[in-house]
């Protein structure tokens, strides 16, 4: 079975990987993927969001739950504000005070894992914004074919 050829490191779009990290769905919005772009800001953002709504700021925490800020971080510069929100407000405070402002067992771990299936999510989707081409889009594909 022949192997396919290396591939031309030329070819990744470095750029638009990072931008995709930056903030998710940029690098498909900057490739002329439009509509995929949208779709994955709206995804990624709805479950970050989701996240935070049912495990509260605590969901996101680098000092305690360093191996799933790992899968968390992949969402981008938004967790990174997040874990930063409860460095400041929920690690700072008293001990009185920090225990009503921390998420409670199961829910604060479905809020934990909603982020880090997000980052999961845009960790592959920036894998795909590295090696995608330029207007390739499905919705332009379909306009060529008609016609």
């Amino acid at each position: 079975m022949p192997t396919p050829p290396p591939q031309n490191p030329a070819n990744l779009n470095i750029v638009n990987a990072l931008l995709g990290w930056v903030l998710p769905g940029l690098g498909h919005l900057t490739l002329g993927h439009h509509r995929r772009g949208r779709y994955i800001f709206l995804g990624v953002l709805f479950m970050i969001v989701t996240g935070v709504f049912v495990g509260g700021i605590d969901a996101v925490d680098h000092k305690n739950d360093s191996l799933w800020f790992m899968a968390q971080v992949c969402c981008g510069p938004i967790v990174i504000a997040i874990d930063l929100a409860t460095q400041f407000f929920i690690v700072e405070a008293p001990i009185e005070k920090r225990a009503t402002l921390v998420g409670l067992s199961h829910v604060n771990e479905i809020g934990t894992l909603f982020i880090a299936m997000a980052g999961l999510m845009n960790f592959v989707v920036i894998l795909d914004a590295l090696q995608a081409k330029r207007n390739t889009d499905f919705e332009r594909r379909g306009k060529e074919l008609e016609n």
